[in-house]
């Protein structure tokens, strides 16, 4: 909850009043001054409501969160209210620090107050000298850098039941989003509000868009003094429970949006100049591209061009100032051999209408899915950019962003994004991302046991193929690893399952891209797997392809909706070579489980000489809807009971009477042993 802006955080603004001091820290500066003129101050009352959750109980309280936005004239002034309290000494450390981010390349930040109120008394406890600024560069690690600066605000003497306030303003917006944006507030989290409210101030006469999500309040829109006004209040708000595993499309809060109204057409007009016809491209990409002409099939040219642009050009963004949607041509991009997602996509659609392929970049959400399509249009609520490109009446979406990518680019499946705003002349709507038609995406895993003749030792050969997506996954995890890693750590997984294990032969690869199937090969040496079981043998085994698809979810109770998996298919087969004189001590069976979200089936087989077992798995859908949710686990926990089995074997007798004599020789041994020992 502590400040994450995300889609917001470029709409900041805030004009202040006299008497402001400005503090620098060395390029960066903050400002302390009074409330703008435009905020309505709400009061915090003496005591909590009596009737309202939190009353008691909570270890976080929130008494006021209050957010104030005045978008008149062309300015964006944003104001924030935030009022808290610990409950537990186990939060002091959070409650008493404070940060505050926002982008000096385009925005002023102004504390007005830090206050705390201990036995029904305000004490101030602003320090603008002990304030810091750094620039920290949250997503570095993702290989962005945004040039935002976070302001730390740290109170001395903070203690249980002491109720903290600091408001302050941002003043600015992103000029490359001409105002393109959206106000959004969260009237719930994982600890009780007393108190949340949103205004949003707009100019006389503005007709607005509004979206509520899981009863957030209804808002209050009225014209005053020459201002459109809307007001959100939500008052006693009860803690909510996050379950955690919900699809992207979908969150639990209560959440309120409001935006200026606007068509989705106009964010396609917003988005169109900043993907200008490019000029001239650089000779080398310029000689590519006449290569590629040649290949004759359109479908042979986006491969080609596609995978340049993904394995050629690295991902790196620097997203600052109107870098953040504004993209760098595509010549430019190309030279210096990086670029983000929309230099990337500029690069690649840039590429491909020179070959007559229609293109287009294509915003999306990460973050919301599909759920975008119900907000007020606003180019703010998207943080990604792949492409639509289409040869005919196909329509593919790809994502030059991607690496280790194979196969064709048809069979690639961005449906997960649910759906996309193509920046094309004409477009006025989102439009759905479907699955692949042909795609075949699938795990098989074969493992092949051979005893030695007495069935102490164990050959064991593991064959795993990728095929489609779950390839493309594999493919890029094992990019950065040595096989000699990667023999280790499988190894390790078998020695968990039977015990001492050697290495037979190391792990070995073969990737075939075209057909994008990457296959892991695997041998080993079981030392000895088989434990003794009532005058017999048994061979535990287990179908680790479907252990984690068929996790359970760590919510079981829910309200909200349940994301299961990606579509796939899983195949485990195990086939075990049985010993001569030995006696299976079981038969064939077979057992059939299935939910909205899966089928499955397993199969156990004895013949002359070996075992199998076959497990095969279809993942059918993403989603399960909460009233599914309770019938597709009591069928998932059939699912899990059923993947491990134990292999029990009679043995010829001749052989009990030699593994009797062999455990008494080794008890022998052992006491011997200790009865030696000083």
């Amino acid at each position: 909850m502590r400040i994450a802006w995300g889609l917001l955080a470029w709409l900041l603004a805030g004009s202040v009043c006299a008497g402001e001091v400005e503090y620098q820290r060395g390029e960066y500066r903050f400002k302390v001054a009074d409330v703008p003129a435009f905020v309505q101050r709400h009061e915090v009352p003496a005591r909590w409501d009596a009737n309202a959750p939190g009353a008691s109980g909570a270890p976080w309280r929130f008494w006021l969160y209050d957010v104030q936005v005045d978008h008149r004239q062309g300015h964006d002034d944003f104001y924030v209210d935030y009022v808290y309290e610990a409950k537990a000494a186990s939060l002091l450390g959070d409650a008493g620090r404070f940060q505050i981010e926002f982008n000096p390349g385009y925005q002023q930040l102004t504390i007005h107050r830090v206050e705390l109120r201990r036995a029904g008394k305000w004490q101030t406890r602003l320090a603008p000298e002990r304030i810091s600024l750094a620039r920290r560069e949250s997503e570095f690690e993702q290989d962005l850098a945004d040039g935002e600066v976070t302001a730390l605000i740290v109170l001395d003497d903070v203690r249980v039941d002491d109720v903290v306030r600091i408001n302050y303003t941002i003043t600015g917006s992103n000029p490359v989003l001409a105002g393109n944006t959206v106000d959004a507030l969260t009237f719930g989290w994982r600890s009780p509000v007393l108190d949340a409210r949103l205004r949003a101030v707009y100019d006389g006469g503005s007709e607005l868009n509004v979206y509520r999500e899981n009863d957030a309040p209804a808002p209050r829109i009225a014209q005053v003094d020459g201002r459109t006004e809307a007001l959100f209040v939500g008052h006693g708000v009860p803690a909510h429970v996050d379950e955690d595993n919900y699809p992207i499309w979908y969150q639990p809060f209560p959440v309120a949006w409001v935006a200026r109204k606007r068509s989705w057409g106009d964010v396609v007009n917003w988005a169109l100049p900043l993907y200008p016809k490019a000029g001239a491209l650089p000779a080398d990409l310029e000689a590519k591209i006449g290569q590629w002409r040649k290949l004759g099939d359109p479908y042979a040219q986006v491969k080609a061009a596609l995978r340049t642009v993904q394995e050629q050009v690295r991902y790196f963004g620097v997203e600052m100032g109107e870098n953040s949607h504004r993209p760098t041509p595509p010549a430019d991009t190309w030279t210096r051999r990086y670029g983000d997602c929309k230099d990337k996509a500029y690069l690649l659609v840039t590429v491909l209408e020179r070959m007559g392929i229609r293109a287009a970049p294509a915003l999306v959400s990460t973050t919301r899915g599909r759920g975008i399509a119900n907000f007020p249009a606003a180019a703010s609520v998207f943080n990604h950019v792949i492409v639509r490109a289409q040869v005919g009446d196909n329509v593919m979406w790809v994502d030059p962003t991607l690496t280790a990518q194979g196969g064709d680019p048809r069979d690639s499946d961005q449906s997960l994004y649910g759906v996309a705003l193509a920046v094309a002349a004409g477009v006025t709507a989102p439009e759905v991302i479907a699955e692949p038609k042909n795609a075949d995406v699938q795990v098989t895993v074969n493992e092949h046991f051979v005893p030695a003749a007495d069935g102490r030792e164990v050959t064991l050969d593991v064959t795993t193929t990728y095929q489609g997506r779950t390839a493309d996954d594999v493919r890029r995890s094992f990019a950065g690893q040595r096989i000699e890693e990667v023999t280790r750590r499988y190894a390790d997984y078998y020695r968990q399952r039977f015990g001492e294990v050697a290495v037979a032969a190391p792990a070995a690869v073969q990737d075939d891209l075209d057909r994008n199937r990457f296959t892991l090969v695997e041998r080993y040496r079981l030392l000895a797997p088989f434990d003794n079981d009532a005058g017999g043998k048994a061979l535990d085994v287990y179908a680790e392809a479907l252990d984690r698809p068929s996790a359970l979810p760590p919510s079981m109770s829910r309200n909200g909706p349940l994301f299961f998996g990606r579509p796939v298919r899983l195949r485990h087969e195990m086939h075990v070579e049985v010993p001569k004189g030995w006696k299976p001590s079981f038969q064939d069976e077979s057992s059939s489980f299935a939910s909205p979200g899966f089928a499955y089936h397993r199969d156990v087989k004895v013949e002359p000489g070996r075992i199998n077992l076959v497990y095969d798995m279809k993942v059918l859908t993403n989603d399960i809807s909460a009233e599914q949710v309770p019938a597709h686990v009591a069928e998932l926990r059939k699912l899990r009971e059923s993947l491990s089995a134990r292999l029990r074997f009679q043995l010829p007798v001749a052989q009990q009477r030699e593994d009797r004599d062999q455990r008494l020789k080794s008890l022998l041994k052992s006491v011997i042993a200790e009865t030696q020992t000083p």
